[in-house]
């Protein structure tokens, strides 16, 4: 039986940027990690947060380091909220532009090693069972770039070593199709389920982020299913919605009504036991609110699956009907 356990990535609780706009909500920027940890408590919405391992200055900081994780994990204890995940960031800094544990240049592999085994040892400090691995940067821009049997390699060789570091952190690759790369080396769920069975170690699994997987023209039910089918590797969800153009990060269940929820049938049909946590960016809209109603559909969705129920769910896929299964959920959502 999957669980409804509900989160949000903390920094999603402030206004974001980009790259045309720095300033999207002046009034809703530089509020620091304390301050989305009590503005997420005091919603009471979300069960759990994950953050980025952030070490830049203590006036900037939106997420987790070494520095402040004894005062972050009391802020997150008075608000009964739990530390889900943390990010160590392989995506920005001019160090890895050209790549992490795919680098061409062995020092950049060393460099990328010591930050995920950093964010693993913070993990473990502030009672974090999980980091999230994803690494943009990793990639190809153009034809006769990269040596692509050792990239793979390199990943294989470096994913042992970190996931050794300490068998009692789980971590997950988020696949991406592509950008900020033109092509993403952890690009599908299939090939995250390659890389992974090479590993072979108990303690790596993905994570579905689901609009990256829309853009990408992948099925989000059966990804799951894929992902559970040998060892339940789905170890982790982000929730989002886009157009299946580009990664919009937009309010979820925004577009994709019917993909979700055979997603969640799914989650629950192959007992997935981790968190549904939301992953958004909200440029127009009130942060906080924008989490809520995500929350909330989150939870409308689960609803929705008791009413109906998993053994009529599972008739309509067995008969595999679609026009039949069209008016069902036309007369079970508007009578």
């Amino acid at each position: 039986m999957s669980e409804n356990k509900y989160a949000a990535i903390i920094h999603n609780y402030n206004y974001p940027s980009d790259r045309f706009n720095p300033t999207y909500a002046k009034l809703g920027q530089n509020k620091l990690v304390l301050n989305l940890i009590d503005i997420a408590g005091k919603q009471g919405l979300v069960q759990g947060v994950e953050m980025n391992f952030d070490e830049s200055d203590d006036s900037t900081c939106v997420g987790i380091n070494s520095r402040n994780w004894k005062e972050v994990r009391s802020a997150l204890d008075n608000n009964g909220l739990k530390l889900i995940g943390i990010a160590p960031n392989l995506w920005g800094g001019v160090d890895f532009v050209n790549g992490t544990l795919g680098a061409a240049d062995p020092k950049i592999r060393a460099l990328a090693l010591d930050t995920i085994k950093r964010a693993i040892d913070l993990a473990s400090e502030a009672k974090s069972p999980y980091i999230n691995i994803w690494p943009g940067q990793d990639g190809f821009d153009y034809y006769f770039e990269s040596d692509y049997q050792s990239l793979y390699s390199w990943w294989v060789e470096g994913l042992q070593t970190v996931a050794d570091h300490n068998p009692e952190i789980k971590i997950g690759l988020e696949p991406k199709p592509y950008e900020p790369r033109s092509y993403s080396f952890i690009s599908t769920v299939a090939k995250s389920l390659m890389l992974i069975k090479d590993v072979q170690r108990d303690n790596l699994g993905i994570n579905i982020d689901v609009g990256h997987l829309l853009y990408a023209h992948e099925n989000l039910a059966e990804s799951v299913t894929l992902a559970q089918r040998e060892g339940n590797k789905l170890f982790h969800i982000h929730l989002n919605d886009n157009y299946s153009d580009a990664d919009a990060d937009m309010m979820f269940a925004s577009v994709h009504f019917l993909a979700f929820l055979e997603m969640f049938y799914w989650l629950r049909k192959t007992n997935y036991t981790g968190w549904k946590s939301l992953d958004l960016f909200p440029y127009r809209t009130d942060p906080a609110q924008t989490i809520g109603e995500g929350v909330r559909w989150m939870m409308a969705f689960d609803k929705m699956i008791d009413k109906i129920g998993m053994e009529q769910l599972g008739k309509l896929i067995k008969e595999g009907n679609a026009v039949k299964n069209m008016a069902f959920f036309r007369k079970t959502i508007f009578g």
